[in-house]
């Protein structure tokens, strides 16, 4: 029976993917900071699918959690197959609005929270071959004005993902990294904004996106499966990415017109 953690499982995409990956055989364990969800999800899907799934509390900037989830793995299931670092939160505001503490904590966790993941089980995947899976998201390729942490630890975690995917191919382990647009998911209840409009925009996007956590999850477990590197979900996107990498003048033109064309509205609200 295959193994794969999943940091940020108790919920969102993190919880579709423990799903999917359940219904596949493996035995998941489920990785977060809210136990009742967590320890739930667990259950249902040990139940359901016969696997070995189960929750282990784990707040993704605290190392000492990391080594206990570390040694309970290597413990219970003597390894690892696949590692999913998809813990995150969102923020948003202004460069000079945006509270430094705020930066730091999407950044504590994002970035550095995907790092230790990495750091932690890399040396159990080795050992199996397998795979690693780090999602960042379309804001790590494509940078919307006003969202300045949450960008830079999104591209910060494309880069990441971008040296391991070489650093790791002697090795023999995959790495992949997931980069979605927005898609139905909680995000939001947890994001620190300096303007709600900021979060309104976001879950209106989410709520309109014809693409599922489900979608994405199985998207996945088969791209990585594969060995691809960039797991790309949205069409649109992904077209306007390719219009940025090939013809930057114009990418950075329309960047340009949207945040005058945001500014414009917020100053109307604010008049």
């Amino acid at each position: 029976m295959k193994r794969v953690l999943i940091t940020g499982a108790a919920s969102g995409l993190g919880l579709a993917l423990a799903k999917y990956y359940a219904q596949q055989g493996w035995a998941v364990c489920i990785a977060d900071i809210q136990d009742e969800a967590g320890e739930k999800v667990a259950q249902e899907l040990k139940q359901k699918h016969g696997s070995d799934c189960f929750f282990q509390h784990l707040n993704v900037t605290d190392d000492n959690q990391w080594l206990a989830l570390q040694n309970e793995i290597a413990t219970r299931w003597k390894g690892v197959d696949a590692v999913i670092n998809n813990a995150g939160v969102a923020s948003s505001g202004d460069i000079d609005a945006l509270e430094l503490k705020d930066f730091q904590w999407t950044v504590d966790i994002n970035l550095m929270g995907v790092v230790k993941g990495c750091h932690y089980f890399t040396p159990l995947l080795k050992k199996s071959r397998g795979n690693l899976v780090n999602v960042a998201s379309m804001a790590g390729l494509l940078h919307i004005s006003g969202m300045s942490a949450y960008n830079a630890s999104k591209a910060a975690v494309v880069a990441l993902s971008e040296t391991l995917y070489a650093e790791l191919d002697p090795h023999g382990v995959k790495v992949s990294v997931l980069c979605p647009a927005f898609f139905k998911t909680n995000l939001t209840d947890t994001m620190r904004s300096t303007n709600a409009s900021g979060t309104a925009i976001a879950n209106k996007l989410m709520n309109k996106s014809s693409i599922t956590a489900d979608d994405i999850a199985e998207k996945v477990f088969n791209e990585s499966s594969a060995g691809k590197l960039m797991i790309l979900t949205h069409k649109n996107e992904k077209i306007f990415w390719l219009v940025k990498r090939y013809l930057p003048s114009l990418y950075f033109k329309i960047m340009k017109n949207t945040a005058k064309k945001f500014n414009a509205k917020m100053t109307e609200k604010q008049a």
